[in-house]
C-alpha cells in the first residue's frame, strides 16, 4: 500500500466512487461543502491524498485544508480555508475508508499522514470529528456522548479514541457542523424514509433525528461534531 495525491485518474475511478458508501447519503447535502468540495483538488492539490492497494484500486481517502483560527464547526473550514485569512493550521475535512476495510487499521494510516501535513509545516491538525457510534444514540446530546468513557479512562467512541490515542485533545463540540435542507420530498429520499407529519424522525446512519416540518414542505438535518486538536 501507498498513499498518493488524488489525480484525476483516481477520483474516476469506480473504486473511489464507492468510498462514499462509508457515511449515510444525508451528509452528502450539506450546500455550502458541496459549493467548495471541488475546489480542494483543483486549489488544495497537496492536502487530498488516498490510500492504494498493491493492485492500484483505492482503499481510503483523506481531505484536509489550511485554516486561519479554528471555525465554528465542519463546513465552515470551507469558507475559511478558501477565505483571505492567513493559513496558521490544518484542518482536517474527511478520511473515507472502503466499508469493505474498515478496521483494519487503515484509519491510523491516514490520519497519521494527515498529521504529518500539519507538522512538515509547523501547524497543529485540528479535526471536526464524527463519532463512529453516536448514530446508535441519535438522542444523547453530543455534549455527554463526547464525555462518554470506558474503564481504561479512553472515549467510549472508537474515532475519538483513535484521535485521542494519536495524541489529539477534546476541545468541544461543533454544533451544526454539517447541515443538509431541503424539501420533504428530498429528505425522504435521501433518508430511505417516509416522513408523513412533521416532527423528529431517527435515521438509520445520523447522528441526531431529522427535523420535518409538512407544512412548509422543508426538512433538515444538523449534525453535530467533536473538535480535537493534534498538537505538533
Amino acid at each position: 500500500m501507498k498513499i498518493v495525491p488524488v489525480s484525476p485518474e483516481i477520483r474516476g475511478s469506480e473504486r473511489f466512487q464507492q468510498l462514499r458508501r462509508a457515511w449515510p447519503e444525508i451528509v452528502f447535502h450539506d450546500a455550502i461543502s458541496n459549493a467548495y468540495w471541488g475546489r480542494l483538488y483543483e486549489e488544495r492539490p497537496e492536502f487530498q491524498f488516498a490510500l492504494v492497494g498493491d493492485e492500484g484500486g483505492v482503499l481510503a481517502e483523506g481531505n484536509s485544508i489550511p485554516v486561519s483560527g479554528l471555525p465554528p464547526g465542519w463546513r465552515d473550514a470551507f469558507t475559511n480555508g478558501f477565505g483571505d485569512g492567513e493559513p496558521d493550521r490544518l484542518c482536517a475535512i474527511a478520511i473515507l475508508i472502503d466499508p469493505d476495510r474498515q478496521g483494519g487499521g487503515l484509519s491510523k494510516v491516514m490520519l497519521e499522514h494527515m498529521r504529518g501535513l500539519a507538522a512538515a509545516r509547523g501547524w497543529d491538525l485540528f479535526a471536526p470529528v464524527r463519532p463512529t457510534l453516536k448514530y446508535r444514540y441519535p438522542l444523547t446530546p453530543i455534549e455527554r456522548y463526547m464525555e462518554w468513557r470506558r474503564g481504561d479512562g479512553l472515549p467510549f467512541d472508537p474515532w475519538l479514541r483513535a484521535h485521542e490515542r494519536a495524541g489529539a485533545e477534546i476541545l468541544g463540540p461543533a454544533p451544526d457542523s454539517l447541515v443538509s435542507e431541503g424539501t420533504v420530498a428530498e429528505l425522504e429520499e435521501w433518508c430511505g424514509l417516509q416522513f408523513p407529519d412533521s416532527g423528529s424522525y431517527v435515521v438509520e446512519g445520523a447522528l441526531v433525528p431529522v427535523e420535518i416540518d409538512r407544512e412548509h414542505d422543508r426538512g433538515s438535518y444538523r449534525e453535530p461534531n467533536v473538535w480535537m486538536r493534534h498538537p505538533t
